[in-house]
């Protein structure tokens, strides 16, 4: 059993360091003896857990999914509105993103994909399918335009907060705000007539939002 603990504690101790650095430095530019000094490991130890530098940075991306999806499935367990909810999701999400270099890690990992030779659809399509069950129930609240497609819908949310995040990053602006702003856009082509202004009220207040025009 101590064995097993520690072999945990070594492939954690992996993951975490080569966070910290794909993170800091991307995929390309980080060495994995960099990682192997960062993580107080012998390459022995790493290849017992990852087979190479690329399986590391699947398993970086696979966990900042699960600490997403965890989140993203507790919050769908709540009994309110379908599209309260994913606002909420929006924000929590990137509040993670800025306090989790785990996540922080596997979002830029994601957005550099091309550089590994096996990228992973299945981030987006999990996600396609979160978002798309919250809108579903939205629909069936009557918060959403009656020709709203949730599918359709769910998958221009997901492109457009990944979206968000590149610009937010690039500008070195503030995500939150950036995501206020695009909620905004957004709602006003998918919120039925009716409740856009309850929804744009609660955009604003979870995102700290107060000049946007209604």
């Amino acid at each position: 059993m101590a064995r097993q603990v520690r072999a945990e504690q070594t492939r954690r101790a992996l993951i975490q360091a080569a966070a910290e650095l794909f993170d800091r430095y991307g995929y390309g530019s980080t060495s994995l003896s960099d990682i192997l000094a960062r993580a107080g490991s012998s390459k022995g130890a790493m290849y017992f857990h990852f087979g190479s530098k690329e399986e590391l940075a699947h398993a970086v991306v696979e966990e900042q999914h699960r600490i997403w999806t965890e989140q993203a499935k507790d919050l769908s367990r709540e009994e309110e509105s379908g599209l309260e909810l994913i606002l909420q999701l929006s924000r929590d999400l990137a509040q993670v993103l800025q306090t989790n270099v785990i996540v922080r890690a596997g979002i830029r990992l994601t957005f550099e994909n091309a550089t590994f030779h096996a990228p992973k659809p299945r981030i987006y399509q999990d996600w396609n399918t979160i978002i798309a069950a919250l809108l579903e129930r939205a629909q069936q609240q009557r918060e959403l335009r009656a020709d709203v497609q949730p599918q359709a819908l769910a998958r221009v949310i997901v492109s457009s907060y990944t979206g968000a995040q590149v610009v937010a990053q690039t500008l070195g602006t503030d995500l939150t705000q950036v995501l206020g702003e695009m909620w905004e856009a957004l709602l006003a082509g998918a919120v039925h007539p009716r409740k856009l202004a309850h929804f744009r009220s609660y955009t604003r207040a979870l995102h700290n939002m107060s000049g946007a025009s209604a």
